[in-house]
């Protein structure tokens, strides 16, 4: 690839980056929702189950969201500046690192998934239920990290056709096999709950030998561990570790902060397990909007990195303006077409009338915020890109523990609003964190965390 197309922001440019991603991200939101749906037609148990699970699941990924967030900034940044064997060291370390972390954490998670849903106060008539879906979760784990690593490594390197063609074949496997193996169509054997976390570890497993063939074929990864240099350690690793350490602590305080939010939900005096199960179901309709502007967020990321990499500070500044507006008015704009479905759609993923209202009332609050999540979702993207994740970390944090948590207890348990309160407690924070985003983007010093002034290494 040219190392020209490293440094074309031009409209053409960004569109060729962004929309695969959102291709990608639909075909995740696709997969999801089948298993949510799935899950209803087994049981409001198995519903509710599953969204512990995968919340449990997503936390457990927080260590290669913050590993893929500095691989994100260090190899778009050196991309851009023209220094690809600098690059290459990058994801050596990366891809090496999501299988390592993923092997780790599959074996210290297995046989505690009682006391780890007993302690996020899962109602107990689902925690046996629970529990099996936990080991066999954990199953999967390392396919999602690597498979998640190399995905990044494709974005950054703005190889983005490739990956697009690999989501959309796992994820037609994934959806075939939930609905196969969930309930028992297309002639496949009938194994409930179970057959949804079979299809996450064949598809994940899947994604995550054909990425990593496709970085050998490309001269990627093979280069990488060709010209492996030790000393290169000392000079590169520090700044991955910079970016990563405040990226997996912005991940892990937003994401135990989400593990809390179904704590909240799911200890409710009346409204806990059918809240629980709204909520789940909820979250991946919302995911319609959400995701979208997780791929422009990523993309952003690259474009973010690739700029001041190549010293265009001024273009980085412009672009961090201007991609987070056009995206909020367009989903913004897809949240008023979604808003008269909420029924209908409540209806589609529950045969439960009390889930329904719950689904709806989350529906209700979250399509109020699309403007605030996704304005603040992109521009998250642009930190991860310059290399400043504190900033993300201090945003995302400080919203999620000071005052949706809070706020959430206070309408939730203390007023009696129950699983309503917290969710305009959810509507709340988005607006606070929107705002104070659009602060860091005008006033903080955001494009002095690049790997070009940082580090000394030039290595090309």
């Amino acid at each position: 690839m040219q190392e020209s197309i490293y440094q074309d922001f031009s409209l053409r440019g960004i569109w060729h980056l962004i929309w695969p991603q959102m291709v990608i991200m639909y075909s995740v939101v696709a997969t999801g929702i089948c298993a949510v749906w799935t899950a209803g037609h087994i049981s409001s148990d198995t519903q509710a189950a599953l969204g512990m699970v995968n919340q449990c699941n997503i936390f457990l990924m927080v260590v290669i969201m913050a590993l893929s967030s500095g691989a994100t900034a260090a190899v778009s940044q050196s991309l851009g500046a023209g220094k690809r064997k600098r690059a290459l060291h990058y994801i050596a370390v990366t891809v090496a690192g999501s299988l390592i972390l993923g092997l780790i954490l599959t074996v210290l998670g297995r046989g505690h998934g009682a006391s780890v849903l007993s302690v996020l106060q899962v109602p107990k008539e689902i925690i046996p239920l629970g529990e099996k879906m936990w080991d066999l979760m954990l199953y999967a784990l390392p396919a999602q990290h690597v498979y998640a690593a190399t995905g990044v490594i494709f974005r950054s390197t703005r190889e983005v056709m490739q990956p697009l063609s690999i989501a959309i074949v796992i994820n037609i496997v994934n959806v075939l096999l939930c609905l196969g193996l969930g309930l028992g169509f297309f002639g496949l054997p009938n194994l409930g709950y179970a057959g949804l976390l079979y299809a996450t570890i064949v598809s994940q497993t899947l994604g995550a030998l054909l990425h990593c063939f496709l970085l050998y074929r490309s001269g990627f990864l093979v280069v990488s561990i060709r010209h492996a240099d030790p000393r290169w350690l000392t000079q590169g690793l520090p700044y991955l570790v910079k970016v990563a350490v405040p990226a997996g602590f912005a991940s892990l305080v937003w994401q135990t902060g989400y593990l809390f939010l179904f704590i909240l939900v799911a200890s409710l005096p009346t409204e806990g397990l059918t809240g629980l199960a709204g909520l789940t179901a909820g979250l991946r309709i919302e995911s319609l909007l959400f995701l979208p502007a997780m791929a422009v967020n990523t993309s952003l990321a690259v474009l973010i990195g690739n700029c001041l990499g190549a010293g265009r500070e001024n273009k980085a500044r412009s672009l961090a303006v201007r991609i987070p507006l056009v995206t909020t008015i367009a989903l913004s704009g897809f949240a008023l077409l979604v808003w008269p479905m909420r029924d209908l759609l409540a209806e589609q993923f529950s045969c439960d009338p009390a889930t329904q209202t719950q689904i709806v009332s989350y529906l209700t609050y979250n399509l109020l915020s699309t403007p605030f999540s996704i304005a603040s979702t992109v521009m998250g993207g642009v930190m991860v890109g310059a290399g400043a994740t504190a900033y993300n970390l201090a945003v995302y944090g400080g919203c999620s523990w000071l005052i949706r948590l809070p706020l959430g207890y206070i309408l939730g348990h203390t007023l009696g609003y129950n699983a309503q309160g917290i969710f305009c407690a959810m509507l709340v924070s988005q607006i606070v964190q929107a705002i104070l985003m659009i602060l860091v983007i005008r006033y903080a010093g955001w494009t002095e965390h690049t790997l070009r002034k940082k580090t000394a290494h030039s290595s090309r």
